[in-house]
């Protein structure tokens, strides 16, 4: 694949007559890039005369409006067959959700179906997608799936990621959608094991989709080679969800405008990095560092908290520099964007408030809500269910403090302060979290954290959320 560097910088620092805007855009042309990249905080304005004041600046990227042509896809679903697979319809609904993801996909694109059990095999090797779902090469293997014996999920993976490995350097874009409902029991299967496989096929620029189904499987396992490949991680409750989570994670795929996307802010001397709130992130020096990885269609965004000296009233303070680097789906080139935001001070308090920006604020609530779950699920792991009822418990009053001013996400605020209040007094009657209460919090998590797009059907799971 054709690849070369190239480096877009924009001044996006705003020179304030009074207060700054509510948004510090970062925004190149549709011809410039596939990407546009903003920058903005929850206070744009903060309180002079205050030192130690925190706030959450967000990098936010999102596509142009450019119409594009999409690179082609090379997409392996690797489907457990095992045994446990003859209940509940399972398999049935697997073989349904692998011919909708079939229909995503059109002739520019290649298909292989991969099934493991005592251990894997090539069921369609890769190959031009074609008629897609309609295609006997694909539909007739499918629907002769029967279930039976062990879960070799370590080797399926392989053997999904080996059909890909021919067409990465052809300018395809590769992806795995692996489904798993059991505990994977053949060869490599810590959640060690898994996760360093996800790191070593991200390295050969390969995203793995994982989709957990029922209760039985090994979420931290499968979370985590979704999340060491930049992929979705998916909890479906039953196997009538299976449809729409194959084909709403296909449609992701044929969206894909940037991968490999990292988002760096840097300080200037004075201002203190704190961390990167709900992603995975890394501190060096004056800089943070977020993992976006894919964009799809939408939008998605890095948050960081930053601490501000004291400032005098009406002074403006470059508070941060912010870099994204992307490679570009399309052509392959890796692009990089640069944008400075800037706060200013004001002694007027109704000044600061007028320009508070609820909808980072309520990101930012979000975001740490994520935190708090996996928080939750270590603390009852460790048996500290009484812990990690009063985590919750707290969390609940803040969101309940917090709400009013998160504008349109009010709602949202409140029904989680809801749910962390349920959630706290269940663990507090039983002492742990059940099987399908740790699945939902820990996916709740990784879709906050990932901003995944959710998929609906699960009624038990919107009662348990």
């Amino acid at each position: 694949m054709f690849r070369k560097t190239m480096l877009l910088t924009l001044a996006a620092s705003v020179l304030f007559s009074s207060f700054p805007q509510t948004a510090v855009s970062a925004e190149l042309s549709a011809e410039e890039g596939a990407v546009i990249f903003e920058a903005g905080a929850d206070y744009p304005v903060a309180p002079a005369g205050k030192g130690g004041q925190r706030v959450v600046v967000r990098a936010l990227v999102r596509p142009s409006r450019k119409v594009r042509v999409r690179a082609p896809l090379a997409v392996a679903l690797v489907l457990d067959k095992s045994g446990s697979m003859a209940s509940d319809g399972k398999m049935e609904n697997a073989k349904k959700g692998a011919l909708e993801a079939l229909k995503m996909l059109d002739s520019r694109d290649v298909a292989a179906v991969v099934v493991y059990d005592d251990g894997a095999s090539v069921l369609v090797r890769a190959r031009t997608v074609g008629r897609g779902a309609d295609d006997p090469a694909f539909f007739r293997p499918v629907q002769r799936l029967r279930p039976g014996g062990s879960t070799a999920l370590y080797h399926g993976t392989v053997t999904g990621a080996s059909e890909l490995q021919p067409f990465i350097d052809e300018g395809y874009i590769p992806r795995i959608v692996l489904l798993s409902d059991g505990i994977a029991n053949v060869g490599p299967s810590s959640t060690e094991d898994l996760a360093a496989l996800g790191r070593n096929l991200s390295r050969q620029d390969i995203t793995i989709t994982t989709i957990g189904l029922g209760l039985d499987y090994n979420e931290d396992l499968m979370t985590a080679l979704a999340a060491e490949s930049g992929g979705n991680a998916y909890f479906a409750r039953h196997g009538g969800m299976l449809p729409e989570i194959f084909a709403r994670d296909l449609e992701d795929a044929v969206t894909v405008t940037a991968r490999k996307v990292r988002v760096t802010l840097r300080c200037p001397e004075g201002v203190r990095p704190v961390r990167v709130i709900g992603r995975q992130g890394k501190a060096e020096g004056n800089s943070l560092e977020a993992a976006i990885d894919n964009l799809y269609g939408g939008e998605k965004y890095a948050l960081f908290e930053v601490e501000l000296p004291e400032g005098q009233d009406g002074t403006v303070l470059k508070a941060a520099e912010l870099e994204v680097e992307y490679a570009d789906a399309a052509t392959g080139t890796m692009v990089r964007k640069n944008a400075d935001f800037s706060v200013s001070f004001s002694g007027d308090t109704g000044a600061v408030e007028k320009n508070r920006r609820p909808d980072i604020l309520s990101q930012a609530e979000l975001a740490r809500n994520a935190e708090i779950r996996e928080e939750a699920v270590r603390l009852a792991d460790e048996g500290k269910a009484r812990e990690a009822a009063q985590l919750l418990d707290e969390r609940t009053k803040q969101l309940q403090a917090a709400a009013p001013a998160a504008g349109a996400a009010a709602p949202k605020l409140e029904q989680e302060a809801g749910y962390f209040g349920e959630l706290a007094e269940s663990l507090l009657e039983s002492g742990i979290f059940s099987s399908s209460q740790r699945k939902a919090v820990l996916n709740d998590a990784y879709t906050q954290k990932n901003q995944q797009a959710p998929v609906s059907g699960d009624e038990e799971g919107e009662e348990d959320h």
